[in-house]
């Protein structure tokens, strides 16, 4: 499942996407760039909790996917973003291949689970 998208997307999915939720606003944002967003208004518009959208937020901004504006307590997408062109494929993907896409973000702790498991495997020599 995971190698239908290229590496560059699943390794930022794997870093940055935990949930449906932060993509939906990462992908709200991006498509605002010059619209400064507040908790409140962003969990109005995801119909969230000040406090949960706030916590994304600041997971977005430690991704150096957005940054704070001027205005106290508000931010904006970074379209200088070092992860812009990944973001934009993510989206892409997303509209074409949203289950997958879905099923990609929950599956992630179970690879990670997996490949930390397999990391104990005893090898035969051949």
């Amino acid at each position: 499942m995971s190698s239908d998208f290229p590496e560059n997307v699943r390794e930022f999915m794997r870093n940055y996407i935990n949930s449906v939720a932060i993509l939906d606003l990462l992908i709200l944002i991006k498509n605002q760039p010059n619209r400064e967003w507040t908790a409140t208004e962003v969990s109005a518009e995801m119909r969230t909790n000040p406090s949960y959208a706030s916590l994304q937020l600041n997971q977005l901004v430690d991704a150096k996917v957005l940054e704070n504006s001027e205005r106290k307590g508000s931010y904006r997408y970074r379209e200088d973003s070092p992860h812009h062109d990944v973001i934009v494929q993510l989206e892409e993907l997303y509209h074409l291949k949203k289950s997958s896409i879905i099923n990609q973000i929950y599956s992630q702790p179970l690879d990670s689970l997996r490949d930390f498991a397999n990391a104990f495997k005893i090898k035969k020599d051949v």
